[in-house]
This record gives structure tokens, C-alpha cells and sequence, in this order.
């Protein structure tokens, strides 16, 4: 009978931009999205799940810093029988957002 180790999995996960910014979040926001969950769900498949940190090289930091903050808007507002808010998005990032909650699977 194997010894199950205890998990060192912290509670934050950081996100780096193509242009070197890094946006630490908390990993169950994160988790949202398909495509992170996927990358630090699989053990030893990726290192991005044994160091916490995932670099996106096709990801602009204002762009990543939307997804993030959407994100942390699904989480509150996901069980919602309230009214929610709007989204704000701007239109001159609406292309690039849509691309990249396309490939997060957001």
C-alpha cells in the first residue's frame, strides 16, 4: 500500500503575458478555464503543473488581464439567480479577447 503524499499545490497560480507581465491569481479562478485546468490538472505532463506558473506566449497582458478579471466575474456570478452585470469589453481588444477565451476554452 503506497503512502499518498501531501499536496503542495498552492492556492495561487501565476500567468505571464507574451510581453512579460505576470498576473497572480487565485488557481480556482483559473481553473475556469479549460485549457489552464488541463495544464496544471495533469501530472507531469506539463510543468505548469509542478511550478504553478504558465507562460502564453500568444498572449498580450492586456489581453490576459481581461480574461483574468472575466474570470473572477464567472466565479461570483456563476450560481447567480440575481441580475448580472455587463461585461464590459472594450472594441478595440473585443477580437483579440475572443481569441484567447477561444483557445482558454472560457
Amino acid at each position: 500500500m503506497a503512502a499518498s503524499t501531501p499536496s503542495t499545490e498552492s492556492e495561487y497560480v501565476t500567468l505571464e503575458s507574451s510581453d512579460g507581465f505576470q498576473f497572480i491569481i487565485h488557481r480556482e479562478a483559473a481553473m475556469l478555464s479549460g485549457t489552464v485546468r488541463n495544464m496544471l490538472s495533469s501530472a507531469g505532463q506539463f510543468t505548469e503543473s509542478t511550478e504553478g506558473v504558465i507562460h502564453f506566449r500568444d498572449i498580450k497582458a492586456v489581453i490576459l488581464e481581461k480574461v483574468c478579471k472575466y474570470w473572477y466575474y464567472k466565479a461570483r456570478y456563476m450560481n447567480s439567480v440575481t441580475e448580472i452585470p455587463h461585461f464590459e469589453i472594450e472594441p478595440e481588444y473585443a477580437l483579440e479577447t475572443l481569441m484567447a477565451a477561444d483557445f482558454l476554452d472560457t
